[in-house]
């Protein structure tokens, strides 16, 4: 015969409950801020910074409009974001080249046209280019234009 008295003792449904419900929602914010998280870093946009690829262009040294003898880029920067950001370096394949503009602050909802300058000198017409620019909130926009 069984005695009443010495039945094992295990969690009330009721905690058991709230504790299922806990773990549940712990896990969900874990996956959103994943997940959320992952669609920002393939965003590939820099608080709406980006080089507008369609009105940006590079020279090699014959081409170049200017009409000095050196290698040149033209680039449009386009900034669709609510603050202003600004231009802090580039480069051209990996290479280190000065930057020059009037201004090198993209308001924002504004465009803005810098030069690079100083390119590495191998620059030919339909040569293709990786230009990158580095901007003070430490994101860096990417683009690829073929030399003309």
């Amino acid at each position: 015969m069984r005695t009443l008295g010495k039945a094992k003792k295990g969690i009330s449904p009721v905690i058991a409950t709230i504790i299922l419900i806990a773990i549940t929602i712990v896990i969900a914010i874990a996956v959103a801020a994943w997940v959320f998280g992952l669609f920002k870093s393939y965003s590939g946009n820099a608080n709406g910074v980006t080089i507008l690829s369609g009105v940006s262009s590079c020279y090699s040294s014959s081409s170049n409009p200017t009409g000095l003898n050196t290698p040149a880029c033209i680039i449009v920067l386009s900034n669709q974001g609510s603050n202003s950001v600004s231009v802090i370096g580039a480069s051209v394949n990996g290479q280190q080249v000065s930057v020059t503009g009037s201004a090198l602050t993209v308001t924002a909802n504004g465009r803005l046209t810098i030069d690079l300058t100083a390119l590495p000198t191998t620059i030919s017409a339909g040569q293709t280019l990786n230009i990158a620019i580095a901007l003070n909130n430490g994101a860096t926009v990417t683009t690829t234009i073929i030399a003309s």
